[in-house]
């Protein structure tokens, strides 16, 4: 390779990352037909960045994440001039959405100049590119939501880890983390180990880290001092809901999912399991400092009891050092990696960039003049976009939307009785909308309520219309006559099929 080249190397890794996160990021953004974002959790996010009448500027009302991000658009969209706003609009997400963009590229960055700091420049470059072309890192880089910013402020709190170490931005970049997702402040056990492994193992910088971490927190998340009442009420409500399995997940094991399936889809490489043992056997200082975070905060993930693999997003760019790390005997290895995981997220942007099958669904039943749907769950931002508000971030929200709908009769589910057969004969709908979030868990799991359910759809509806755009790459099979596709749950937002039912 020439000199010229490989001086342009780092340019063009960053300009990849940059290219496929702005592909497709127009993506779900709110239209005529549906007031919300597509992604539940954008909704949540920007709804608490506007700025409502008497509302301080530093208490956004909502700390189920940290609120850095939420802090970050308000400010954005106050320097901008659509701050005040009722609800989020297709601006505000668009702009949201290009913050998370230089995140994601400034997160790919850090690893090439950490590569400098540490005289691996090789290292760094691998690195780099894993994560720039990573379809957990890709795909989550569109969405306007926490968990891409909290990868590079956990990256910049490991990079000052490991360089020197600088222990007051260590713990600064850590607090930034957790006052992101709380979660990621676990990194601060790297800057911990570094201090432990320095020549100097005084009290002093241990005391400097933890208060730059409580700084850099407290900075970040203003509302824990404003509004701590309402800041402590939604922190334990998030502990809560990580021990309780949302529906998607009834019946899998998540001690056993991420070193399976979670890591394999979010790097769509199984060399993080080499790269990881490989640390484990040298344990040099750059190896310890990386698993002080990755191994705590893998068993911490592995005790939920909800797989999201956006939850793995955090040990992404450690994880990719520590493959653009081993011997280059596994370059080959390394290299049919890379290519993987760069189709599998080009196949992603492909999907994001094309329409999507609920608006598809939606124009079918227009056209089709059917007075009635009706649905096995719901309707909420899973479901054709048939009354604007069905995207709404609360689904009781979107049922009290449906239920007051005038064009279109839409019998929305009352609550607890998802995937009741007696409704169908009680509104007998013209049609009847089943999006695969809903159903994939359950037909795969062999709910047998759910399996109930689509036996009385499939006897009094026949006629079956599917709206789908599976990934290219991995297609989708056949469950109980429904499509699923081979993806993690939070995976499949922007493609998910839709079938429609009819007599």
């Amino acid at each position: 390779m020439s000199a010229s080249l490989r001086r342009y190397l780092p340019a063009l890794v960053l300009f990849l990352a940059l290219v496929l996160r702005v592909w497709g990021l127009a993506w779900g953004l709110p239209d005529s037909t549906h007031s919300f974002s597509y992604h539940p959790d954008e909704s949540m996010v920007l709804g608490a960045a506007l700025v409502h009448e008497g509302q301080s500027l530093l208490d956004t009302h909502f700390y189920n994440y940290g609120s850095l991000v939420t802090m970050t658009d308000r400010f954005v969209f106050l320097a901008t001039g659509i701050g005040h706003a009722t609800i989020p609009s297709a601006s505000h997400l668009l702009m949201a959405r290009l913050i998370t963009v230089l995140y994601g590229v400034g997160t790919c960055a850090l690893l090439l100049i950490l590569g400098k700091r540490l005289k691996k420049p090789g290292v760094g470059l691998l690195a780099a590119t894993l994560y720039a072309t990573a379809p957990l890192a890709v795909q989550h880089g569109h969405f306007a939501t926490v968990d891409v910013p909290a990868t590079f402020w956990v990256t910049a709190s490991l990079f000052c880890a490991l360089t020197q170490p600088r222990l007051f931005l260590c713990g600064l970049f850590a607090g930034l983390a957790a006052a992101t997702k709380y979660n990621a402040g676990l990194v601060l056990l790297a800057g911990v180990t570094a201090w432990w492994l320095s020549e100097k193992r005084t009290i002093k910088p241990l005391a400097l880290l933890l208060s730059a971490t409580l700084l850099g927190f407290l900075v970040g998340c203003p509302g824990m001092l404003i509004n701590f009442p309402t800041f402590w009420q939604q922190l334990t409500a998030e502990l809560r809901h990580s021990r309780n399995p949302d529906e998607y997940f009834v019946g899998q094991l998540a001690a056993l999912y991420w070193p399976t399936l979670g890591l394999l889809f979010a790097l769509a490489s199984p060399l993080w399991v080499v790269g990881l043992g490989r640390a484990l056997a040298v344990r040099g200082r750059t190896e310890v400092i990386l698993l002080a975070f990755v191994l705590p905060y893998l068993l911490l993930i592995c005790v939920s009891a909800n797989q999201y693999t956006r939850y793995a997003l955090p040990i992404l760019p450690a994880l990719c050092w520590l493959i653009g790390s081993l011997p280059r005997k596994l370059s080959p290895l390394i290299a049919i990696g890379g290519a993987l995981s760069l189709a599998f997220s080009v196949a992603l942007c492909s999907v994001m960039a094309g329409s999507d099958p609920r608006d598809e669904a939606a124009v079918f039943l227009k056209q089709k003049g059917v007075a009635s749907v009706g649905f096995a769950r719901g309707p909420w931002y899973w479901s054709p976009p048939l009354h604007p508000i069905l995207t709404a971030p609360i689904p009781t929200a979107a049922r009290r939307a449906a239920n007051s709908s005038e064009t279109l009769r839409l019998f929305a589910v009352p609550e607890g009785r998802d995937w009741d057969p007696s409704l169908l004969q009680a509104t007998q709908p013209d049609a009847v909308a089943l999006s695969e979030i809903e159903y994939t868990t359950a037909v795969r799991t062999k709910n047998p309520q759910a399996l109930a359910y689509l036996a009385a759809l499939t006897s009094r509806y026949p006629n079956k219309t599917v709206f789908a755009h599976p990934l290219p790459v991995l297609g989708a099979r056949d469950y109980a006559g429904l499509p699923c596709q081979p993806l993690p749950i939070d995976m499949i937002y922007p493609n998910q099929a839709v079938v429609i039912f009819t007599k």
